[in-house]
Formats: C-alpha cells, structure tokens, sequence
C-alpha cells in the first residue's frame, strides 16, 4: 500500500529517461550482447531450470527439456539481437517504440508480472500441499 501511494505522488512529476539509458542507446552490438548476457532474468531462469531438473534425469529427454528451457528463455533478447543485426534500420525503429511503449506501461507490466509469477507459486505449492 505504501508502494501505491509512493506511485500515486510521483505520477505527477514527468518520467524521464536516466542517463545510463541514454548511454545505452549508443552501446555498439558487441556491447549490447555483453549486457543482454549479464541482464538476462537468471532467476526466473534457475527457477524454471530448478522445475525441469526435478524431472527423472536418467533420461535423454529429461536433458532436451532442460537444454530447451534455456534456450526458449533466452530466445526474446537473442531474437532482438539478432534482428539489430540484420535490420539495423528497421529494428531501431520498432525497438525504440517498444522501448516508448514498456517506458509508459512499466508499472503495470511488472505489477502483472509478478502477479502471473506468484500465482503459479502459489498454486503450485498449494498442489503439492494437497498432494
């Protein structure tokens, strides 16, 4: 609650972008790979890692899924990696407005985030729980 009303004073004041942003809107790819590697959620990575390996590992398929996970939840940054690379251009242009777009709904998307996040926790517990 307190959060909320932090927020809800703060919304008055323009948001504007850091200086470390502006910084990164210069970085050449070779340096924005580097950050990608060093920003990816590696949590949410482990946890859903930690779900796989709870599986029987015995098994070839056991190691696939795992292999697949991580590669499935590097995949969005690899991707916009990847598509900078091709289309300098282009991607500028569609990057900088998802970039506009998450600078205007950043509350919520993190609020939802979390929320999803702890959802499933909570009701995988309560499963295991009851089980």
């Amino acid at each position: 609650m307190g959060y909320a009303e932090h927020r809800r004073r703060r919304a008055a004041r323009p948001h504007r972008p850091s200086r470390m942003a502006n910084r990164l809107e210069r970085v050449s790819a070779w340096s924005s790979a580097g950050l990608a590697v060093l920003l990816q959620p590696w949590g949410l990575v482990a946890a859903g890692a930690a779900t796989v390996v709870e599986a029987d590992l015995s098994h070839l398929e056991s190691y696939l899924a795992l292999l697949a996970y991580c590669l499935i939840a590097s995949s969005s940054l690899l991707t916009m990696e990847v598509y900078a690379l091709v289309a300098p251009h282009s991607a500028r242009v569609r990057l900088r407005a998802l970039r506009t777009w998450l600078d205007g709904h950043q509350d919520q998307a993190i609020i939802g985030l979390c929320l999803v996040i702890g959802l499933v926790l909570v009701s995988k517990s309560l499963y295991q729980l009851t089980a």
